[in-house]
């Protein structure tokens, strides 16, 4: 028998408010369910606004469903709404949110932030957007330049990841659906294009590499025409990027 996804967001939501009572200012739902598009292997996206944070408040599974938690405190969810980086993601996450519980309207009041967004606040999420690209790209670079295939093609899906999501900032776009931004960034014109190639077509290091290079020098271009301005970066960037001292992963959009 197919769970009804809605009831259980609903259950869910009726719990928290019975053992975080004060502490809980909100929850609603958002992805597939708030949208009515979930289908049988869809999880439950569940957006959970407390004063504290509590670690007991965690994503599980729950009737066979996986049930996503984003918990934000009221300061850390209006940030996530109107600074970035990144900007476009959580804009559509909140653009599509629905309330399960909101007695003093605050996801009504942050989804109204996230349906005007400013063209200020696009810009400065692009800034820091592309601050942050670098790295993913100067591993881009690395490889190549080590002639290591796999790792550029590997390093190709994590600069793809960060370029698509500065563009739609520099361009002021938010996706409707998350998992179509590829698509929509496709629609961008010959950098959109090139992050596309670069991510699904992009077979040989000479490919990489011309590829990763136009879309680097694309990026910056469009941010300068849209009046993004970062100092530190010009049109020759990419080839003064050197290996990163950073380890782990980098943050993705």
């Amino acid at each position: 028998m197919a769970v009804d996804r809605k009831r259980l967001a609903r259950t869910i939501a009726r719990e928290l408010r019975e053992r975080e009572r004060s502490n809980l200012v909100a929850v609603g739902v958002f992805g597939s369910v708030a949208r009515g598009e979930d289908r049988a292997f869809s999880d439950v996206d569940l957006l959970v606004i407390t004063r504290k944070v509590r670690r007991g408040i965690r994503s599980s599974i729950r009737e066979g469903v996986f049930v996503s938690i984003h918990q934000l405190t009221p300061g850390d969810a209006r940030r996530e709404a109107t600074e970035g980086p990144w900007l476009n993601g959580p804009l559509t996450g909140w653009r599509e949110t629905r309330a399960l519980y909101d007695p003093a309207g605050f996801i009504a009041r942050t989804r109204a932030l996230a349906l005007r967004p400013t063209a200020a606040a696009f810009r400065e999420s692009a800034r820091r957007d592309l601050i942050a690209t670098v790295e993913d790209y100067g591993k881009v670079r690395n490889a190549v330049a080590a002639g290591d295939l796999e790792e550029a093609r590997e390093m190709a899906l994590w600069f793809t990841g960060s370029a698509m999501g500065s563009l739609l900032d520099i361009e002021g776009r938010v996706p409707r659906i998350h998992r179509r931004e590829f698509q929509e960034v496709r629609r961008l014109g010959g950098v959109g294009r090139d992050v596309w190639r670069l991510r699904y077509d992009a077979r040989t290091l000479a490919e990489i590499d011309r590829l990763s290079r136009r879309v680097w020098t694309g990026l910056l271009a469009r941010a300068r025409k849209r009046g993004v301005r970062i100092p530190e970066f010009d049109a020759k960037a990419g080839r003064r990027v050197t290996r990163s001292g950073r380890v782990g992963p980098s943050r993705g959009p």
